[in-house]
């Protein structure tokens, strides 16, 4: 299942995903701004594996596109109403839970939660609506 072309829709969901992501933290930033960094748990930007950060919207933009070839078939519609009901569906899966594990068992600053649950959702939506654009 796992073909070419689900492979290209994978990374461009990645590349829309990563690009949505900073545009998002910009627009947090300026309205209400926080130290990442500062927060428990994470690494030091100078720590090498911070890079990793990077290949996140990547790995969730390749099982996402693998995902669809599934989940696709049942979504009705053109690419785009297919595209972003599976980013919802996408948001619903990973991103909700994360933002409850978040806010239930950590002190972070109620904004980061605010950016991961409202970013989530228009990353996800961009991301499905790649997805299903390129995986038609």
């Amino acid at each position: 299942m796992c073909d070419m072309k689900t492979l290209k829709a994978g990374i461009a969901a990645g590349v829309a995903m990563l690009i949505v992501y900073f545009v998002v933290n910009m627009i947090v930033m300026a309205v209400a701004p926080y130290d990442v960094l500062s927060l428990g748990g994470m690494r030091s930007a100078t720590d090498p594996l911070m890079m990793l950060f990077f290949l996140h919207p990547f790995v969730l933009g390749l099982v996402f596109a693998h995902a669809y070839g599934y989940v696709g078939k049942s979504l009705k519609g053109r690419p785009v109403e297919k595209g972003r009901e599976y980013g919802i569906l996408m948001w619903l899966v990973y991103t909700v839970p994360s933002a409850f594990v978040v806010l239930t068992s950590m002190n972070y600053p109620t904004v980061f939660v605010i950016q991961q649950v409202a970013g989530g959702w228009v990353m996800m939506l961009f991301g499905g609506m790649v997805i299903a654009k390129m995986s038609k």
